[in-house]
């Protein structure tokens, strides 16, 4: 009887999981961290599409556009490629300290190689002054209407999105779903997660926002966004694995620059400039390949997403999603995707062996 109270309760768990929608916000965290690196320069961060909001900020911010985060901020990104995903990393790793921010304990960060721990402690320190001064909250509060109806249609958009899919492909249930919608920060979505002392891991999706009305309204069209939050969530279950095993990382570091160096130039079109990033991107895509098929969509969609991903300089997505089908189909043998690995080094042994010669 113990034994089947067990059972139906995990059910119930996992029942409520499946059916509770994600639902999404506008985080303070990513806000500040992107309009400070707008300041600093960054192009990823200095699209221009939400061109009402942004006149908002430029008019907010320009008096404090010489602060020192501003300055420390370009020097990262000169001196260290800061950028991208590594911005909204660190953003995620706050939590709300009084007047400011500070770092969420961790177990194992997942910063290590995204941020020099001294570089993190100082920025989030400008951060705080910047903060204050600028009255970053002030700013924050008056563009809650704007922010309240940027997530009710972003919702609208994505209902029916499959959170339990990720649980269950990847085996990894001790996670809390986040979506945070960065109106600033253009075509550009990232998947941080973070894993605080005594919690679950909370994965993310940052989803950018590049389609407005003429009045300045975010559109979510389900046909654009549902896929990139797919792929977004997707990271947050595959980087830290690669990120965190410097086994794994010894074992592919030179199939991986092999691969990079002969797809430099599509993989820079696309940000990509590392080989981990070049792995991790691969898993990834043929990942949500994985997601389309269990959702039943039309092998003409599957196709087509194949096709782009190649056109991509990922030549080979199609073998990758056909070995993804066999860790799904061997979860006896591989009850998680990290057990699984080891077979994903030998592809991509294989994959870099095959493109040398």
């Amino acid at each position: 009887m113990k034994k089947i109270l067990i059972a139906l309760a995990l059910f119930t768990i996992t029942f409520t999981m499946a059916r509770t929608p994600v639902r999404s916000t506008i985080d303070e965290r990513v806000e500040l961290f992107s309009i400070i690196f707008r300041l600093a320069g960054n192009p990823e961060y200095n699209m221009k599409f939400a061109k009402h909001y942004i006149a908002d900020i430029n008019a907010h911010f320009a008096p404090y556009k010489n602060e020192p985060v501003i300055s420390f901020a370009k020097e990262l990104a000169t001196e260290k490629n800061m950028g991208f995903s590594k911005v909204m990393f660190l953003a995620v790793h706050l939590k709300k300290s009084k007047n400011g921010f500070a770092m969420i304990p961790e177990q194992n960060s997942n910063l290590i190689g995204k941020w020099d721990p001294a570089d993190a402690e100082k920025f989030v320190g400008l951060v705080n002054s910047f903060y204050r001064r600028s009255g970053f909250n002030l700013f924050f509060r008056a563009h809650k209407k704007r922010y309240t109806q940027a997530t009710k249609d972003f919702d609208q958009s994505i209902d029916g999105f499959d959170q339990q899919w990720y649980l269950n492909y990847y085996g990894d249930h001790q996670v809390d779903y986040r979506v945070a919608i960065g109106l600033g920060n253009g075509g550009a979505n990232y998947g941080p997660s973070v894993t605080p002392i005594g919690s679950k891991r909370r994965v993310y999706a940052i989803m950018g926002s590049w389609t407005f009305t003429a009045d300045g309204t975010p559109i979510f069209a389900r046909e654009t966004y549902l896929s990139y939050l797919i792929h977004e969530f997707n990271h947050s279950f595959v980087d830290h694995i690669l990120e965190q095993s410097p086994k794994i990382d010894s074992m592919l570091i030179a199939s991986g620059e092999i691969l990079l160096a002969a797809r430099r130039k599509e993989m820079k079109l696309e940000g990509y400039e590392d080989w981990h990033s070049l792995i991790n991107e691969s898993l990834v895509r043929a990942s949500v390949v994985r997601y389309m098929i269990d959702h039943k969509q039309s092998q003409k969609e599957i196709n087509n997403e194949i096709a782009k991903q190649r056109e991509k300089g990922f030549t080979w997505m199609e073998d990758l999603v056909q070995l993804l089908g066999e860790y799904e189909t061997s979860r006896v043998d591989y009850p998680t995707f990290e057990r699984f690995y080891p077979r994903l080094t030998t592809f991509f042994e294989k994959t870099a062996t095959n493109i040398s010669h």
